[in-house]
Parts: C-alpha cells; structure tokens; sequence
C-alpha cells in the first residue's frame, strides 16, 4: 500500500491565536520564497487569504497564481488548505482543477505556555498521474517539518 499523507508537528512558543494569524496574516513573514511558481527573483509576495478562500503568490508583474483554496479556517485552531499543485514538471505549475488537490490540515492546539502545530498533507492519489512525484517530495523529503522548522524561526 502506498503511503498516502505525512504528518509534522512543531511546538510553539505563541498562544493558538498568534500561531494561526502567524500562519495566515504573517505567511509571508515564514514561508520560504523558494517555493513558489515564478521563481524567487520574481516573488512580490506569498498570502494565505482565508477571507477570499485562497492562498498563492503574486509575482513582480502582478500576476497571482493561486495554490489552492481555503477550505476551512476556523481560527484559532484549524485550516483545511487545498494543495493544486502539479508535480511532475520542474519547476511545478499551478494544478486548475480542485478535484485534482491533496489536502493539507493544520491543527493548532494549546500545549502548555504555546501551542503544537500539526500538519497533515493527506490524498495524495487526487492528484493523479502528479501523485508519485508529489509524494517524493512531500513525504520523501520531510517538506513539512522542514517548513515547520521556516515557521519556528525567529520566534
């Protein structure tokens, strides 16, 4: 059977709600401009909007390409997030179709003087013939504990 979501979790030194607006309103603050559609040079700025029920980037131009949706957020201590990438050209490109998007859930739950950060990256089959070289990634390379460790940082 093949490995079909992967879990990281991070401990916080915030309460859950700064931890989720950390997540939402400070994206950008965290998130590694690496990973993005347009390339680093050309990266205005990454969001996480869950008012328009998106999240994606905005590059030099103004063109925004959108990583998936906002499915749920219910502050402080949950989002659902839609993940419509497309895995198999490099770089990856924007996947249009939501019926084709793994899920990522992010629990934020109190844990003594903060908060634990859990994020599960989960169907990965939706995403068809991109589903292999997403898991390689996603679950081969740990991505979320690497980007928990991003989030962390300076905390």
């Amino acid at each position: 059977m093949t490995q079909d979501s992967i879990t990281a979790e991070r401990l916080v030194p915030l309460s859950p709600e700064a931890a989720f607006d950390r997540w939402t309103a400070g994206f950008a603050d965290w998130w590694p401009r690496e990973h993005c559609f347009c390339g680093e040079d050309r990266l205005d700025r990454v969001f996480l909007d869950p008012a328009r029920g998106v999240w994606g980037e905005v590059d030099s131009d103004g063109q925004e390409a959108l990583w998936g949706a906002v499915l749920e957020a219910c502050r402080p201590g949950l989002l659902r997030l839609g993940w419509q990438m497309d895995a198999r050209p490099s770089p990856w490109i924007p996947e249009p179709d939501p019926d084709r998007a793994s899920i990522v859930t992010v629990e934020i739950v109190p844990e003594g003087a903060g908060a634990r950060l859990r994020v599960t990256h989960s169907d990965f089959a939706r995403h068809g013939d991109s589903a292999a070289p997403m898991r390689a990634v996603m679950i081969g390379m740990d991505r979320w504990a690497e980007w928990l460790e991003d989030y962390a940082r300076g905390l």
